[in-house]
């Protein structure tokens, strides 16, 4: 069973303290920087077994948007 993506988002920012929301994006919490969101989406390609393009990358700035994306690649989360 592959991780939930806010489990995936716990394991990238361990420290974090954050609830669970669609709304969540880079800047939530001070951890999430644009590098560290650059980190978040390669975890999420290497466990979804998923490439997003560079285009995809800079786009997705928020767990909605991710989700979204992975929706339409017919990967549930």
């Amino acid at each position: 069973m592959s991780p939930r993506l806010e489990d995936l988002l716990q394991q990238q920012f361990p420290r974090a303290s954050f609830g669970t929301s669609d709304d969540l994006a880079i800047g939530s919490f001070p951890e999430w920087t644009s590098l560290a969101h650059f980190n978040f989406l390669l975890l999420i390609e290497e466990h979804y077994g998923v490439r997003f393009t560079v285009d995809e990358m800079s786009e997705m700035k928020s767990l909605r948007e991710i989700k979204s994306r992975l929706a339409a690649a017919g990967i549930q989360v």
